[in-house]
């Protein structure tokens, strides 16, 4: 939410708090108009106005089969010791927060900070190297920002030969003196955050990135290189995200600045009726200049109802594809009974970057698909684009603060305040807004259907009753920007082919940019010779959701003949044809986890 009001003085008739926020927002808005934003237009006919209801993700019954994926080292059976490490000392947290408390008074920020960057320069001097067997070697070494609460790295220039492995890691193990570290293994805690990288990924545009957040202040790197690789990285690292805000853990507060939501939220756990909705709701963190910031969004529904997973934001929160690369989704943020213990951020289900579909600042609107793998058991909300009458009960389900996750409730009221007939103005009646809060939905109470996101307004806990209210994209006003991609999610030119005898029959070769979706497994069949061997390789980024695949002879209701079921980023199935005629082969790649992924296949027979 935004800060763009430093007076709070309560005055008789609109306040002076809410003239600023109106006459600040209408230049802000006049800018974006002058540059060619085309002001929305509504549905004529709203009676006829479409519409869509809540949906909740399905259970992935095979998610729970999947082993723990090993780091290179774990799956060598090396046990490290002494890793060397690049470490920064701490930041003056106090100055930071002092410069956030004052940017919010002053109104120069519109989001909540929680991360500043850092410069830091890691080479293959900083690391050691360790010999695995069969000519292959590992490089290992650790970075450390001290004091921080959890680090994001940024990796340029990426350039993994064919077979190697880069592995990011948060340790906890601080046993070791003098700086230096052992991983415990094979103790490691099997809930750590890992990420892995693979050469094929080079062509899905990882050659620049950032990994998520990692808990803690020291992050591992470890590389494989396959036997004859280089000596040198083929990779660097140039800079962080030091992570110095945790709006639960007490400790993270400031004396100077009390940082946490203040005490008028209501815990939406509180309110069972809302515990589906909830679930759509996600904290986003963006990388800004000089840091991170926080801001809230959620799943929405399309009205196919195949679980593309759009989510919907602030365009002031994020705008461009590289944002939207770059961000990362804090899922089931809240906490498990009524008023009762939060999660650590660290500790909720992660996912990374997404896919910038549509944004504008007209009505303060952006659409992502998310890429990153989504937990199971989420929640798709509905939205309507029927403009909402005057007096409509309204509920905002928001992450104040970054804080866990909360409910305000108040109804629509008339919207001259707001910046133009584009957003909805919702007056408070029992809880508020605040930073993090921006891109958050307002949700009609009769239907739970989604009607608008957060623009900002002057709402805070202990406001005059003059300043109680917030200004919302009006979903109306958004919809005829992103009807196309709401009617459904899109699809491969393989489709239809969900079904065995859907099967699209392909030739030898690779087919790129296919599409698998969670109730839409991919069916291909070709004829192999007798005494020849087909091979079918699927590739893709596992960490964007687990793909499997099955091969089965012509009958595709018998047990597969032939399967692979991992967690890397390559599943790869082959079969020799015994049956002395040639024979159709069939196969089916389907997700084990997740809702959507992109993959390459390429199938050879020798």
């Amino acid at each position: 939410m935004d800060r763009l009001f430093p007076s709070r003085q309560h005055q008789a008739g609109p306040s002076a708090v809410a003239i600023r926020f109106a006459a600040v927002l209408f230049a802000i808005f006049a800018v974006a108009a002058m540059g060619g934003v085309a002001g929305a237009t509504l549905p004529v006919d709203s009676s006829q106005a479409p519409q869509t209801f809540g949906i909740t993700l399905p259970q992935h019954a095979a998610k729970s089969l999947k082993p723990v994926r090993l780091t290179p080292s774990e799956q060598a059976g090396l046990v490290l010791a002494a890793v060397p490490e690049v470490r920064l000392e701490a930041i003056d947290r106090d100055a930071v927060l002092k410069a956030d408390a004052m940017n919010e008074r002053t109104g120069q920020t519109k989001l909540l900070r929680f991360a500043v960057a850092r410069d830091v320069q890691v080479i293959a001097a900083n690391g050691n190297w360790n010999k695995v067997g069969g000519g292959a070697r590992l490089w290992v070494g650790d970075v450390v920002s001290s004091a921080a609460l959890g680090l994001r790295l940024h990796f340029k220039n990426v350039n993994l030969p064919d077979g190697a492995e880069l592995a990011v890691y948060a340790v906890r193990d601080k046993s070791g003196a003098g700086g230096t570290v052992a991983n415990g293994f094979p103790g490691f805690d099997p809930e750590r955050r890992l990420e892995v990288h693979q050469a094929s990924e080079a062509t899905a545009g990882s050659a620049d990135f950032w990994t998520g957040t990692l808990p803690g202040e020291r992050v591992r790197i470890e590389y494989l290189a396959p036997a004859g690789a280089s000596s040198e990285l083929p990779f660097a690292v140039d800079s962080l995200q030091h992570v110095y805000l945790d709006p639960v853990a007490r400790l993270a507060k400031s004396l100077i600045v009390q940082r946490a939501a203040g005490d008028c939220h209501n815990d939406v756990t509180c309110f069972p009726e809302w515990a589906d909705a909830a679930k759509s709701v996600a904290g986003l963190g963006i990388i800004v200049s000089g840091g991170s910031a926080f801001c809230t969004g959620q799943l929405i529904n399309d009205q196919a109802g195949d679980f593309t997973p759009y989510f919907l934001t602030a365009h002031h929160c994020l705008s461009t594809q590289k944002d939207a690369k770059n961000s990362e989704f804090f899922w089931l943020y809240q906490t498990d009974t009524c008023n009762g213990t939060p999660p650590a951020i660290e500790s909720v289900p992660q996912s990374q970057g997404a896919t910038l579909i549509s944004s504008n600042a007209s009505s303060d609107y952006t659409l992502m698909i998310v890429e990153g793998a989504l937990p199971d058991n989420l929640f798709w909300s509905g939205w309507t684009s029927t403009p909402v009458a005057n007096g409509t009960d309204a509920a905002g389900i928001h992450h104040p603060e970054a804080d866990f996750k909360r409910i305000s409730f108040g109804f629509k009221d008339e919207s001259s305040a707001c910046p133009s007939a584009n957003f909805d103005r919702i007056s408070w009646t029992s809880g508020v807004t605040e930073p993090g809060s921006s891109g958050s939905g307002i949700f009609r109470v009769d239907t739970h259907q989604l009607f608008g996101q957060l623009l900002g307004g002057p709402s805070f806990c202990g406001a005059d009753p003059g300043s109680l209210f917030d200004c919302y994209g009006a979903f109306a006003a958004t919809y005829p920007k992103i009807k196309n991609p709401l009617r459904q999610g899109w699809d491969d030119n393989s489709e239809p082919n969900n079904t065995c005898a859907q099967a699209r029959i392909v030739t030898t070769g690779t087919l790129k940019n296919r599409i698998v979706k969670v109730l839409a497994p991919d069916w291909y069949k070709l004829k192999v010779r007798p005494g020849k061997t087909i091979t079918v390789r699927v590739d893709f980024v596992d960490a964007n959701g687990d793909i499997d695949l099955d091969l089965f002879g012509a009958d595709c209701g018998a047990d597969p003949l032939a399967t692979s079921r991992t967690t890397n980023n390559q599943e790869v199935v082959e079969l020799t044809n015994t049956t002395g005629q040639a024979a159709f082969f069939t196969w089916k790649v389907y997700l084990a986890s997740d809702t959507r992924n992109t993959y390459s296949m390429t199938v050879s027979i020798r």
